[in-house]
């Protein structure tokens, strides 16, 4: 069983930042840690055609969980958070396909230990401090969506406390917790993985809470491992502040451009300045 694998659930429709992200993958996992890809069953014979040669392994959906729902935000959630029913690994990194890698990583960049992984764990300050100067431009403000979400958790779960973000992806998750969470949390209530997400569909936080709850594993905390740019307007102030590649390389494994507003724009990626 591998200590640590990579994983990224992907479909047809996100084949060409797919495409991106494995090859920023072969360019810079250094240590060759294994990489697994799940994609929907019915895309599955187009990605077999696509890879006839891979470094990677590539599997069905169902070999994870059968499952059937037209969410596919919520399907996704269900696909990445029981990778522990595989049997392949105690962790893994996972990984969105609108991400891209930008510099060398390895096994140390996501485990403390050869036992313990990090945990993607803050407050999400960053962020909420760029959002407030901008509800207007975005429509929106994402923190109260943020508060509302792990408020809602914390008090199933019944943790008192600071508010914390567990994510954006890339993040490290322990099978262990997983499988914690599914054994005295889902099955003590009559739960699924699936009925959990649809009331509360944020598993970052599932997981996160879940963990300082029980302590399944030892906490060591990892800001966010990639820069995210949640927004169109968030990426573009960037680049009107003339940021550099080697700039975001000195605190980030890599870049998201999150797919709901580039997916379109595929002339923008990782436009930065050298």
């Amino acid at each position: 069983m591998e200590k640590i694998i990579l994983f990224i659930k992907t479909y047809k429709n996100d084949f060409l930042v797919f495409k991106k992200l494995l090859a920023s993958i072969i360019k810079h996992n250094k240590d060759n840690l294994p990489l697994v890809v799940s994609v929907n069953d019915e895309d599955f014979n187009f990605f077999d055609k696509e890879f006839k040669e891979r470094n990677f392994q590539l599997i069905k959906d169902s070999q994870i969980d059968p499952c059937s729902i037209e969410n596919n935000w919520v399907y996704q959630q269900i696909i990445k958070s029981q990778v522990h029913k595989l049997n392949i690994c105690e962790n893994y990194v996972c990984i969105d396909s609108d991400s891209h890698f930008i510099k060398d990583f390895y096994f140390q960049d996501f485990m403390y230990s050869d036992e313990i992984p990090y945990t993607v764990i803050h407050e999400q300050k960053e962020l909420f401090g760029w959002s407030s100067n901008n509800i207007e431009k975005i429509g929106y403000n994402p923190k109260n969506e943020f508060l509302n979400d792990r408020r809602y958790i914390m008090d199933k779960l019944k943790r008192k406390g600071k508010i914390y973000d567990f994510g954006p992806s890339p993040v490290i998750w322990s099978t262990k917790v997983w499988r914690s969470f599914e054994e005295n949390y889902l099955k003590k209530r009559n739960l699924t993985f699936k009925s959990c997400f649809e009331e509360r569909p944020s598993e970052f936080t599932w997981y996160g809470e879940w963990l300082l709850k029980n302590a399944v594993i030892p906490i060591y905390p990892a800001e966010p491992l990639f820069k995210v740019f949640h927004y169109e307007k968030q990426y573009d102030d960037f680049l009107k502040q003339k940021f550099t590649l080697e700039s975001l390389e000195e605190n980030y494994l890599g870049i998201v451009l999150q797919s709901n507003w580039n997916k379109n724009k595929e002339k923008k990626r990782f436009r930065f300045f050298r």
